[in-house]
């Protein structure tokens, strides 16, 4: 493609997408004369200096090359999105590829998880094609996910189920840890304030040395634990009163929501 990609972005304004439509900006996706924004509110100060377009209907817009959806799946199917000639782009969750294709009339069909991280371009996005999504289409769409944190292609929506129930809850389980720490440390006797700031030095700042490295991470406990000081004493009853077992009850009830949601 000689000239940018048209690319039409369906909530563009909307929790996901007033981080995601920038971010792509800013990473020379396309320029801003070939962005074209749909919502129903009218321009975003989140665009500013972009020089973008606004429309409140796919219909207003010009043949795009891409179409980027994300808006609650009940607008999705309540609306018109027919480009059966674009490549589809979907960062709902809950709608599957078949439907995808039976909405917009296109085969070309993406699939992808961003999360909340997207306001920190640090977001993990995992994503699935569609067969008759081309190598320039995924070398695109990779484009647009790196320009909000990083991305990983998957084989197919089980895995993309799964990791619904993990990267897709952002900070939720970080902050469930640190609500669960800060709340030991007052039990144990801390003024709010202190405990708080211990558990934010440990969900925030102690676990970037994992970063690049996560691969190592059980191997980081049993050092701790090997060394029979006070952390090995807290780790083991934290195992032994079934830490991993409650993480993995979770994923499972987070999962089934995921396959309910699916089947809607």
């Amino acid at each position: 493609m000689t000239r940018p990609p048209t690319i039409a972005f369906a909530g563009a304004s909307g929790w996901l997408g007033r981080f995601i439509g920038p971010g792509l900006l800013r990473a020379g996706v396309t320029d801003g004369a070939h962005f074209h924004a749909l919502n129903r509110s009218g321009p975003s100060d989140d665009y500013a200096g972009w020089g973008i377009s606004w429309h409140r209907a796919l219909a207003d817009v010009p043949p795009p090359d891409v179409l980027v959806l994300s808006v609650r799946p009940a607008d999705f199917r309540a609306a018109r999105f027919h480009c059966p000639d674009a490549l589809v782009i979907s960062v709902m969750a809950g709608v599957l590829l078949a439907e995808l294709e039976a909405h917009t009339g296109s085969a070309r069909i993406i699939r992808a998880l961003p999360n909340a991280l997207v306001e920190t371009a640090s977001s993990y996005t995992p994503w699935l094609a569609s067969p008759a999504v081309t190598e320039e289409d995924k070398a695109l769409a990779r484009d647009v996910f790196t320009g909000s944190g990083t991305e990983a292609e998957v084989p197919d929506e089980a895995a993309l189920d799964v990791l619904t129930t993990l990267s897709g809850a952002g900070p939720a389980y970080a902050a469930l840890l640190a609500r669960a720490l800060t709340r030991a440390g007052v039990e144990a006797g801390l003024a709010p304030e202190l405990a708080a700031g211990a558990a934010e030095n440990l969900v925030c700042a102690a676990s970037a040395q994992l970063a690049g490295r996560i691969g190592q991470a059980p191997a980081v406990v049993q050092s701790f634990i090997d060394y029979e000081g006070v952390i090995a004493a807290g780790l083991r009853r934290m195992e032994a009163e079934g830490f991993d077992s409650a993480v993995a009850a979770g994923i499972r009830a987070a999962l089934e929501k995921v396959q309910e949601m699916n089947r809607a």
